[in-house]
């Protein structure tokens, strides 16, 4: 009877399984449709959506229902045939036990009742089957309406639905750990004069290069969204408002670079873009209405530039500290710098550190930073004007960039600290590379007005040991550029 006994546990897992099936995609199409109930709508602006809008929302409402009903038939028919199994198998196992208990039991009975067990196995194996397949083809149709109802179709971007959710998401982190995190809020300048002008054909074309451009430009962790028409946004986690003008920027400046092919002309579009960092006295309304506020201003302003709302008012990023009594022969009002702008901030280089750490621990491999500090920036600041610092920073960030091998990375670490992150490499190699690239800096001088400011740096060298978490090798290499700066002192003493 030990056949007998293992069919009836097969099928107690078969229901179970089933079950948690069932449940899981139930679940899934549930969260799918109710969700769409828990948006929250742009401060003053109308929440009605475009006729068509509704009706393919209202499609894509009823394919998933569909495909919801199916899987509970489907549901409904296995538990059906697993009874009728059941029950089969049931019989069997009593008219055995009779003909047991009667000692009228032959071989031919025993083998009879063998095969007809066989084939109700069989027949039940082969309707499982296909229940199988119908339902992985079901849940894929599910999953793909879910990603429909996530992601902008023109363009790609996550939609407006799932914006809401990543910032209510965010909001709740912010408050639970005290993450920081920013919001970037951009439209494309006079699209609706481009559209009358060139045709809504051509203004779906830039809105699908907008949307190419915000994927170039984004970190992974960033979220660009579409968020309306030729709005768009960015939900930027663990970032400061000091860190998300960098992306500003680059967006503005990408897109603002950008050619559009369209019938054989070259066209071009500008953007203007509003930033806001959350703060205490936020919800996702609130931070919403200050990056649009700040949008406004940008236009305001001319557009085609970027506007932070700093929690009082809204101000032009292009704005800078009073300029140096003496500055330097340098124009101080000059664009963003071409490598130091794109460097990862620290946030993104601890992300990556996580990934190298984890995978130097699976491959018993040598992973070492080689972190290095460009000296007397904050004097170079005082003196020379910070649009001259920056542009001074920007140079050694551009020769660290090109001595690099190609699987080396580097990101900015604070305004003047740079790490470089160096798989497969040893201390002795990190050390011998990080002494060359001070060297070499160290001939360089800059010419700034009657004076030649020298590139000194000081480098630090980490490498990972076995019992390194991605932070505690971050915290050491930081503290590396103190130790370094210490020793330089004892020496000049």
């Amino acid at each position: 009877m030990e056949l007998l006994a293992n069919s009836h546990t097969s099928l107690a897992l078969v229901n179970l399984v089933f079950a948690v099936v069932a449940l899981g995609v139930g679940f899934a199409a549930g969260a799918w449709v109710f969700g769409k109930q828990g948006n929250l709508a742009k401060p003053d602006a109308p929440t009605a959506e475009p006729e068509n809008d509704a009706a393919e929302k209202q499609l894509e409402l009823e394919r998933t229902m569909l495909a919801s009903d199916r899987l509970r038939d489907l549901a409904q028919g296995v538990a059906s045939d697993v009874d009728a199994h059941s029950i089969s198998i049931g019989k069997i196992e009593a008219a055995m036990s009779a003909a047991r208990d009667s000692g009228s039991a032959s071989e031919a009975d025993v083998l009879q009742a063998i095969e007809s067990i066989s084939l109700a196995n069989g027949a039940l194996q082969q309707k499982l089957a296909a229940a199988e397949a119908q339902i992985k083809t079901q849940a894929e149709q599910i999953r793909t309406h879910e990603s429909e109802a996530r992601t902008d179709s023109l363009t790609n971007l996550a939609n407006r639905r799932a914006f809401d959710d990543e910032l209510t998401r965010r909001f709740s982190e912010w408050r639970r750990k005290g993450t920081s995190f920013s919001l970037l809020i951009m439209d494309v300048d006079h699209f609706k004069k481009f559209n009358d002008t060139h045709g809504h054909q051509a203004g779906d074309e830039v809105l699908r290069k907008v949307g190419a451009a915000l994927r170039e430009c984004c970190r992974d962790m960033d979220i660009p969204c579409r968020y309306g028409g030729e709005e768009f946004a960015v939900v930027m986690p663990s970032t400061t408002a000091a860190d998300g003008t960098v992306l500003a920027e680059r967006v503005r400046n990408y897109v603002e670079a950008m050619q559009v092919p369209f019938e054989g002309k070259m066209l071009r579009v500008t953007m203007s873009l509003g930033l806001a960092q959350a703060n205490a006295a936020d919800d996702p309304t609130g931070l919403i209405r200050r990056a649009d506020a700040a949008l406004y201003a940008a236009k305001a302003a001319g557009r085609n530039n970027t506007h932070l709302h700093d929690g009082q008012v809204s101000v032009p990023l292009q704005a800078l500290p009073k300029k140096a009594e003496n500055p330097a022969e340098f124009d101080q009002d000059a664009t963003p710098t071409v490598v130091l702008d794109a460097l990862p901030n620290r946030t993104k280089f601890l992300e990556d550190l996580r990934l190298e750490v984890k995978n130097a621990c699976e491959n018993r491999a040598p992973l070492t930073l080689l972190t290095a500090e460009l000296e007397g920036y904050s004097t170079l600041v005082e003196e020379f004007g910070p649009a001259v610092a920056k542009l001074t920073l920007d140079s050694v960030a551009q020769f660290l960039d090109s001595a690099l091998r190609e699987r080396d990375r580097l990101s900015r670490l604070s305004e003047a600290q740079f790490v470089v992150l160096m798989p497969l490499t040893t201390t002795e190699e990190a050390r011998a590379m990080g002494d060359r690239i001070a060297a070499a800096l160290a001939e360089c001088s800059v010419p700034l007005g009657d004076r030649s400011l020298r590139l000194m740096t000081r480098t630090g060298v980490t490498s990972k040991t076995p019992h390194d978490t991605a932070v505690t090798l971050m915290q050491r290499a930081e503290e590396s550029l103190g130790v370094a700066l210490k020793k330089r002192s004892l020496a000049e003493v």
